[in-house]
């Protein structure tokens, strides 16, 4: 069975996308598109671990690439990684919104931060139930100006989404948005109603620690993130400053870039890299 769906935008198109295939463990043999060998760290970890980043960077899955992109396809891959996550997650209904390091780029220009390789969001813990029964496994096929030719797109659950302790320090990620073709991938945590938290009613926490009161995080705000409609916490400037400090709002020259107000734009010290490109 196929789930054809149509989704235009002024910068994507969703061309295709494949039924779920629920309670399978993804290994390289069962997803592997172009690669012979197995670059996933999964031999060296834990076997309780589900989700294996890659032996060459903790941000790019070894069943799908086996190097680093160089600075401008990797900005390119992110900018189309985080719309096509956004794009579908918003037509299959699933609320999401920034977090993080992300949050921190909306801030500054509405843009993921040319020095990150990786993109953070978060879900409701309903969301996450609703993302495991129906779209596990599932992959997107997606066109855009950038990739005429298409790429596609995988969401995978980690099945241990359902245990809700923070215990569980192997497997704090729930959910990924995968590029196959880059191995590139979006971390989705799940946040959860504490209800035995010391400090009472209304404590959301996620398995990797963060802790927040739900009026900080909820009503969620629109906004637009690289050009799409995206959501960010109510009080997103109170958590990006207890999480990165104040000055990480207004500090101009950081990690070997320097911020641009004319241009809006994150612009990098070293001379041979085209940030334009």
């Amino acid at each position: 069975m196929r789930l054809d769906t149509l989704l235009c935008l002024s910068t994507l198109v969703l061309a295709s996308t494949s039924a779920p295939l629920q309670g399978r463990d993804a290994d390289f043999l069962s997803v592997r598109r172009k690669l012979r060998k197995d670059m996933s760290g999964k031999r060296g970890d834990p076997p309780d671990k589900y989700f294996h980043e890659s032996v060459f960077h903790p941000h790019y899955d070894g069943r799908f690439a086996d190097h680093v992109l160089d600075y401008a396809e990797q900005k390119k891959a992110l900018k189309n990684l985080v719309q096509t996550y956004l794009a579908t997650f918003s037509d299959l209904g699933i609320e999401t919104w920034l977090m993080h390091g992300s949050l921190l780029g909306w801030w500054w220009n509405k843009q993921i931060m040319p020095w990150d390789s990786d993109v953070d969001v978060q879900v409701s813990e309903t969301s996450m139930y609703y993302l495991a029964a129906y779209y596990n496994m599932s992959v997107f096929h997606y066109k855009t100006p950038r990739i005429p030719d298409g790429r596609d797109y995988m969401i995978e659950v980690n099945p241990h989404y359902k245990n809700r302790e923070q215990t569980d320090k192997l497997n704090v990620i729930d959910a990924r948005w995968i590029d196959t073709e880059s191995g590139l991938f979006i971390d989705i945590t799940t946040v959860r109603y504490n209800t035995t938290h010391p400090d009472g009613e209304g404590m959301l926490s996620c398995k990797d620690g963060h802790e927040y009161r739900d009026t900080y995080i909820f009503p969620l705000r629109d906004t637009v993130f690289e050009g799409i409609p995206a959501k960010i916490p109510y009080k997103f400037k109170d958590l990006l400053e207890n999480e990165y400090g104040k000055k990480s709002l207004t500090n101009t020259d950081f990690n070997h870039h320097i911020f641009d107000d004319d241009k809006m734009q994150w612009i990098p010290k070293v001379r041979d890299i085209d940030p334009e490109k």
